[in-house]
């Protein structure tokens, strides 16, 4: 497990006021993301999450010791596009653990995040609504009411009424649905609140009309919605923070709009107890557009801290709840970043911060940095700041689970067992061949005096592999697709439907970013080779199909490639040395028409590979090392593999239709250069796609021995994936 610690021990500050956790969970959200606290771990100290609405990914902040911070490595869901996260006690009445919905991939998942050093496989709500697009976790009374939260869901596409409320019994982490009632309108940034300090938590949400929204505050101490408050006529958009700013035990709310100058606080009265309802609105201007507004808890008052609308400054702000918001200090973004998110907690908070991107994109990307600072807004030597866990990908999370599904399912343990086989990837129609490559010993690398010879071919050196099968085909785009298009990939399960156990599994592989342009390049899709993927790309699909099919794919090695293709000859092609019959075998220059081709049109090699020399040059797993070749020739190799340690080379091998005859030879090398990515505009690069690599591709390969996890780990994600 990989962390970044960050220690607020060193402030002046007692260890006291920073181990409880405060009252009510409360979630924020922002443009990118959900940040929120909880108590993940049950020690009784605060902890932070923020969850990245694109990926579903989210990153823990666990306060491990008093006062220390320690951030955990991203955590996926398998959820994209998330719309509502909430936090509450649904595993242990002593622990949080979060709940993540989204409404267009129809999941709402429940995640246990009460391991610092082990992320626990997120479980799926049994939903039959439309649309979840809101998830709150809140005390439901009524039969059968356990010391647990339970859960209010909102979705928005079902019929008759569109909108809807589902109530859902939690028991010991078993959820039963309860109630389906109608709702007016959407609901938006659900959280749980007190009133009154000391009083108990009621649900509140925005109802968000086409004219505008509500603000709704709900018992659910009957098992049913009852309304405590409402607050109407709030401007469509509107979002809240709320705090006890006049130092009552009643609260405010404070009402604001992204990209809108003033916040709108309406206090909270009780004329008799238990009756609640929201005096006088009074609004204050704050001389520039706002993007997200948080509540600073101190002893005796409240402050305001506010994120400015393009994030390029935050200000704090003391606050009575009456007078105009006191200006107290304006926190500028370092150059070339802005301000992301904010965590108050006990003695500060924490803003969170992002590179811009400017020349291509508009706004920014994910939280990547943090600074902490004291209550005054000040900082100094002492105060942490620093990086943020990444997200880019890594699934490290789901290697040990696909490891063991592989694992449990190994039938053929002997190279005798081996067969060709055909394979349907489960949840769609798509079919591919492999066929067993026994192993043996070859001589890799090529003669002196072979025409077109260049020096990273040698010295010639013996190479024993192990036996494995490999694709008779190159990978194609109908496979391919398949992990590239999540959406597409789903619905073709209504029709052939699988575990859900290994939709889970295979879903929280990352998947490709959607291209900005056609990846065929005009060539041809049905049944033609997939190209200019990424070897990040292509690693990742192997591990996607894994978890589909519970099968060990990967890129070939170099070794295994060059041992495939020339299936037991010695010559510079599988057929010999006359490169008049190349035509018979291959595309390339001379007779593509410089594209590729469907695939499986020309003679396989002897051991039944097609196109392993032309149509697409396909990706092998080794870095590229030009004098590779002299470290194994004295004493040999087995199995040789040279892991990644740099973006850039890595082996690409068999040419291409854009080939003269010369790059196919069976034993030519060819190194991937950042130059493949010239026309991609993006900033930084896709990890996914090489623009102008039109000629690249790849096949699988499914070693006869599967080895441990941390190998298999490394094949999936070289940890070397961006530019």
């Amino acid at each position: 497990m990989k962390c970044k610690k960050f220690s607020l021990g060193l402030l002046g500050v007692a260890a006291a006021g920073l181990v409880c956790t405060s009252a009510s969970a409360f979630v924020t959200e922002t443009e990118r993301e959900f940040v929120g606290d909880g108590d993940f771990d049950g020690d009784g100290r605060q902890d932070l999450v923020i969850v990245d609405k694109a990926s579903g990914k989210f990153r823990l902040g666990y306060q491990l010791t008093n006062s220390v911070y320690t951030w955990v490595d991203f955590r996926p869901t398998g959820a994209k596009d998330v719309t509502g996260v909430a936090v509450g006690r649904l595993f242990d009445p002593k622990r949080d653990a979060l709940a993540i919905t989204s409404a267009d991939a129809g999941q709402t998942l429940v995640a246990d995040a009460s391991d610092p050093a082990a992320a626990a496989a997120p479980i799926p709500l049994p939903i039959s609504v439309l649309g979840p697009n809101t998830v709150l976790t809140v005390d439901i009374g009524g039969p059968g009411n356990t010391p647990l939260e339970d859960i209010y869901l909102g979705s928005i596409y079902n019929n008759d009424p569109a909108t809807q409320t589902t109530l859902f019994r939690d028991d010991a982490g078993k959820f039963t649905k309860l109630a389906d009632l109608p709702l007016k309108a959407p609901l938006v940034r659900a959280n749980k609140i007190a009133l009154r300090v000391g009083a108990p938590e009621l649900a509140v949400m925005i109802e968000a009309g086409d004219d505008g929204g509500t603000l709704r505050v709900e018992s659910l101490a009957s098992g049913k919605p009852q309304a405590v408050l409402t607050v109407p006529d709030l401007a469509s958009g509107s979002d809240y923070t709320i705090g006890s700013f006049r130092g009552s035990p009643l609260r405010e709310f404070v009402f604001y709009k992204r990209g809108a100058n003033a916040v709108q606080v309406r206090p909270v009265e009780e004329p008799s107890t238990g009756n609640f309802r929201v005096g006088a609105a009074a609004s204050f201007d704050l001389g520039q557009p706002v993007g997200n507004v948080f509540t600073l808890v101190e002893p005796k008052n409240n402050k305001l801290l506010v994120i400015f609308d393009k994030g390029e400054r935050a200000g704090l702000f003391k606050f009575d709840g009456a007078k105009a918001p006191e200006s107290l200090r304006l926190l500028s973004a370092a150059e070339g970043e802005v301000f992301t998110a904010a965590a108050p907690v006990a003695t500060g908070f924490f803003l969170f911060s992002s590179f811009t991107n400017t020349k291509f994109s508009a706004g920014f990307d994910y939280s990547d940095r943090y600074q902490f600072y004291t209550l005054s807004g000040e900082t100094n030597a002492n105060t942490p700041f620093g990086k943020l866990p990444s997200l880019a990908d890594t699934d490290f999370t789901t290697v040990p689970e696909i490891h063991k599904r592989i694992v449990e399912g190994l039938k053929i343990k002997h190279e005798s067992e081996m067969q060709p086989y055909t394979n349907m990837i489960p949840g769609t129609d798509v079919k591919y061949v492999m066929v067993p490559i026994k192993g043996g010993e070859f001589v890799m690398g090529s003669p002196e005096g072979e025409a077109g010879r260049k020096p990273d071919e040698g010295p010639l050196h013996k190479v024993k592999v192990s036996p494995f099968w490999m694709g008779k085909f190159e990978v194609s785009w109908d496979e391919y697709e398949l992990f590239m298009y999540p959406d597409d990939e789903k619905k073709l399960r209504e029709q052939f439907p699988t575990e859900a156990y290994v939709d889970q599994l295979s879903d929280a592989v990352t998947r490709p970013s959607k291209p900005y342009a056609d990846m065929t390049f005009g060539m041809g899709k049905r049944n033609f080779p997939a190209i200019s993927m990424t070897q990040h790309g292509a690693n990742k699909y192997c591990q996607w199909l894994s978890a589909k099919t519970g099968h060990y794919y990967r890129l070939p090695t170099e070794a295994e490639w060059e041992y495939a293709a020339r299936a037991g000859t010695k010559t510079t092609f599988f057929f010999g040395e006359d490169e008049s019959k190349l035509p018979e075998y291959a595309w390339f220059e001379q007779n593509s028409d410089f594209k590729y081709s469907k695939i499986g049109r020309k003679k396989p090699n002897p051991w039944g590979l097609h196109d392993i020399l032309g149509n697409v040059a396909e990706w092998c797993l080794d870095q590229y090392e030009p004098k590779a070749y002299e470290q194994c020739a004295p004493a040999g190799a087995v199995d040789p593999w040279i892991k990644s340690t740099k973006t850039y080379p890595h082996v690409v091998r068999g040419g291409s239709y854009d080939d003269e005859v010369g790059w196919l030879r069976c034993a030519v090398r060819r190194a991937s250069d950042k130059s493949w990515k010239m026309r991609d505009p993006q900033l930084p690069k896709s990890v996914w796609y090489f623009t102008d690599a039109q000629f690249v591709g790849f096949r699988l390969v499914r070693p006869l021995a599967v080895p441990p996890p941390e190998e298999v780990q490394k094949c999936w994600i070289s940890g070397v994936e961006k530019d």
